[in-house]
């Protein structure tokens, strides 16, 4: 069996995943967490990485959350 390296659209799936659930994580700082995926999600739409699909995904998938984190906060 041989080993093929993750393309560089799983990679990009897998960090913005990471982002989603430390904008979840009650430890972490959603606004800087929320900052920081929406600039990973431009790179990546730039570079073609990702589809327009799913920047559209994860942008609202994103805002969904960061929304409740903050309804939480109050």
């Amino acid at each position: 069996m041989s080993y093929s390296p993750p393309s560089q659209h799983d990679l990009a799936v897998g960090m913005l995943e990471s982002y989603i659930a430390n904008v979840i994580d009650p430890d972490c700082s959603p606004i800087a967490v929320k900052a920081s995926a929406n600039t990973a999600i431009l790179i990546f739409r730039t570079l073609g990485v990702i589809d327009a699909a799913e920047d559209v995904h994860y942008t609202e998938r994103l805002h969904r959350i960061y929304e409740r984190r903050q309804g939480e906060a109050l």
